[in-house]
């Protein structure tokens, strides 16, 4: 079972199976997320880059199981600015 913690001001817990259209719907309705953890789902480079273009620029954290991803996704980290 995968977990998905979601923080604004207060802290969300999702915990169902997530694909990544699911997650990238959270990175696209969720404007001001602050806070974001996807240990333990599995997800695609573009999803991850998803994500990042989305929020990237007001993350603060950003917690990834990343056995699944390539160099790609890894590269857009450098465009969270924390």
């Amino acid at each position: 079972m995968s977990t998905v913690l979601v923080e604004v001001k207060e802290m969300f817990s999702f915990q169902q199976e997530l694909s990544g259209k699911t997650v990238r719907l959270i990175a696209d309705s969720c404007q001001h997320l602050k806070k974001l953890s996807l240990d333990g789902v599995r997800l695609t480079d573009d999803d991850v880059i998803h994500v990042i273009k989305t929020l990237g620029k007001q993350l603060t954290t950003l917690v990834l199981d990343g056995g699944h991803l390539t160099d790609v996704a890894y590269l857009y980290l450098r465009n969270c600015t924390r």
